[in-house]
């Protein structure tokens, strides 16, 4: 695996393993699957997207519709600041029509999202709509002779009074966040509207509620206030997920299901907990429902619930990831991936059991040599049940002592390149690291009666009981990855990025256990990070019980920040982070400088907090490999535009001496 493989890969729907709305969609006859593929071009720093068509009973290749766009990145409510972009790629459904013979798409062009249409058959796309707001999701009219759009027509016209207001200066003021805009955001709640749309139209008008129960499928008048997820099927049967709790904010859940009959039956067992999914059986009265359970809830299950039984049964259960998954006539088709498996679309046998792969997106990673997985299970020092996975390289002899680089902190699915996919885990194992992918656990047992979020917070900070609780895990996790025999404990590395970037921040100041760090974003500190927030994040931080730029209260950060600790750590650090977020870590990167402790930050423009730029995403790959490489295995690469890179890092305090000694390697092009 080289980081031109990794960053090269063909993609469907989100990018991280969790369940999200179907990224692709049926044809009315079931015959035929409709989804949208991108695939990074890092020399080109753009995205090659598809409509593509799949014929389930697979006796041709996926046909191509269309071709082309920009990377569509949603929009999202931070706070106080309203249409924050995204980093990450939206899920982009195709919609069939309902004869079938056309699929409606949302297609980026420039700054406008708009709906397209293309003929199932094949043949030129077109655009549909004109609207002069973001269309954020959409569904056919019922007549087939537009569509209901969703979007936020008034978020648009706040977003023109600013530009206006800027002919005369911006006030600043809570709409500003210095490290994410230079500009005000728009503030408040900006509420979804949905229009009927004609095909070409520049306006719409209010839908009706028939329209708009289109977006949500298992609407239904006897459906619970307090329902969670919620399915009904044709025959009168009924079944919900609710919290046992309605006060509690981490409420244990319960399933319900309300026959045809009047009779009730309630699932109140572990296996009812974290269901994501439910579906009604065609051909029999039996209830399917796909639950994260086992060990920490680390693995996908599949239940049946038949009538008159008094609790589900297990189908299967496996550590795969299953993303957006539809039962169609007893066959459950999801978007699947596992640790060493890129996302496919696979379709499984209810009755048999049996899976079939209807697509494959990355045919080449077949020939790929992958690094072998362990999966590692435990608990902290709390008692909560926690998990990690020791990647090693595919050519890893025994009694070889290999350098660890802890990757967090997510380790579900497709071991990529943790939170925020930038420290290539399967290119570090085939550089010879071990990688320990850490899946961080939450919700400690003391907030298990919090009745808010803002109580949840406090009381998951006080005595940092939340940090510690993480941190506890973490050396667990590393205690038994050197059991193992391994890893040589004198040679760990720590990345981190966001959440992982405190982690990171904890484990430095309060173990001596790591010998390099590399973050994603710098960092969680007391002075520049308030301060680039702007005015609302200061206000967000204090109710949080901060205590932002009082010199009184500074032994609060003690546990945490690195720039009261600088004269501690003699850790190399590498930042990496966007031009939104650089100045957050400036007071970090002058009280190590101001000691000659070794640090080196890069920005990478115009990105938000998590990157999504195809060069930046592969930069940030071989660069990260470059650093560990260099501090924790002695090695450089001989490739002469790196030979800047060296020079600094060699001048670094505490820096190993391999004046004229490199590795040279095949350069990888994209």
């Amino acid at each position: 695996m080289t980081a031109v493989d990794l960053a090269t890969l063909t993609d469907f729907g989100s990018a991280h393993p969790f369940d999200t709305e179907s990224p692709f969609s049926l044809s009315p006859d079931g015959r035929h699957i409709a989804l949208l593929v991108r695939r990074a071009n890092p020399l080109t720093n753009s995205f090659c997207q598809r409509l593509l068509v799949i014929d389930r009973a697979a006796t041709r290749d996926a046909v191509e519709l269309d071709r082309g766009g920009d990377l569509i990145r949603p929009l999202f409510d931070l706070r106080n600041l309203a249409a924050v972009r995204a980093g990450t790629a939206q899920v982009i459904t195709p919609r069939w029509s309902n004869d079938g013979s056309q699929i409606a798409f949302l297609k980026r062009i420039g700054d406008r999202t708009q709906i397209w249409v293309v003929s199932s058959n094949g043949g030129a796309a077109f655009r549909a709509t004109d609207l002069d707001f973001e269309i954020e999701d959409f569904r056919w009219a019922r007549d087939g002779q537009g569509f209901i759009v969703q979007g936020r027509p008034d978020l648009a016209k706040a977003e023109k009074a600013i530009d206006e207001e800027g002919r005369t200066g911006f006030l600043f003021d809570a709409r500003f966040s210095p490290m994410m805009s230079d500009r005000p955001f728009p503030v408040g709640h900006y509420p979804t509207r949905y229009l009927r749309v004609g095909f070409s139209d520049q306006i719409g008008s209010d839908a009706q509620p028939e329209d708009i129960a289109l977006f949500e499928p298992s609407a239904d008048p006897d459906k619970p206030v307090e329902a969670m997820r919620f399915t009904a099927d044709r025959r009168g049967n009924r079944a919900w997920l609710e919290k046992r709790d309605r006060s509690l904010l981490l409420s244990p859940s319960q399933l319900i299901v309300r026959w045809k009959t009047g009779s009730a039956t309630m699932c109140v067992t572990k296996s009812c907990q974290g269901i994501q999914r439910l579906w009604w059986m065609d051909g029999r009265e039996a209830l399917l429902f796909l639950s994260r359970d086992g060990w920490g809830a680390s693995r996908s299950t599949l239940y049946r619930w038949d009538k008159g039984a008094k609790s589900p049964i297990l189908l299967m259960s496996t550590q795969d990831a299953l993303v957006g998954c539809i039962l169609n006539a007893n066959t459950l088709i999801c978007a699947r991936e596992g640790q060493r498996q890129p996302r496919r679309l696979v379709a499984t046998d209810v009755a048999t059991l049996r899976d079939r792969v209807l697509f494959d997106p990355n045919p080449q990673m077949a020939s790929v040599r992958f690094g072998t997985v362990h999966r590692l299970q435990f608990r902290n020092a709390l008692g909560m049940e926690c998990f990690a996975d020791l990647v090693l390289p595919p050519d890893a002899r025994l009694g070889t002592k290999l350098p660890m680089v802890v990757v967090q902190y997510n380790s579900r699915g497709f071991l990529r390149g943790g939170t925020g996919d930038e420290v290539p885990i399967q290119v570090l194992a085939a550089r010879g690291f071990a990688v320990l992918s850490f899946e961080r656990p939450f919700g400690v047992p003391q907030t298990m009666n919090a009745r808010s979020e803002r109580e949840y917070r406090d009381l998951a900070r006080t005595d940092w009981i939340d940090r510690r609780s993480v941190q506890s895990a973490l050396e667990e996790a590393i205690r038994q990855a050197v059991a193992t025999q391994w890893i040589d404990p004198d040679r760990i590395g720590i990345s981190g990025f966001s959440e992982g970037t405190t982690m990171t921040q904890w484990a430095l100041i309060n173990s001596r256990l790591f010998k390099v760090a590399s973050l994603g974003v710098c960092c969680e500190d007391q002075v520049a990070l308030p301060l680039n927030g702007g005015i609302g994040y200061e206000d967000y931080l204090r109710e949080m019980g901060y205590p932002l730029f009082d010199a009184d209260k500074s032994g609060f950060w003690t546990p945490l920040s690195l720039a009261r600790n600088a004269g501690k750590i003699d850790v190399p650090i590498l930042v990496q982070t966007s031009d939104d977020e650089y100045e957050a870590g400036l007071d970090v990167l002058q009280a190590f400088r101001e000691r000659g402790n070794p640090i080196e930050l890069y920005v990478f423009p115009d990105e938000p907090h998590i990157k999504w730029q195809p060069a930046h995403r592969l930069a940030m790959y071989e660069r990260n490999v470059d650093w560990f490489a260099f501090w924790l295995k002695r090695s450089m690469d001989c490739a002469p535009e790196k030979r800047p890179q060296y020079a600094r890092w060699q001048a670094m305090r505490g820096a190993p001496d391999l004046s004229g000694q490199c590795v040279d390697r095949v350069r990888d092009r994209p």
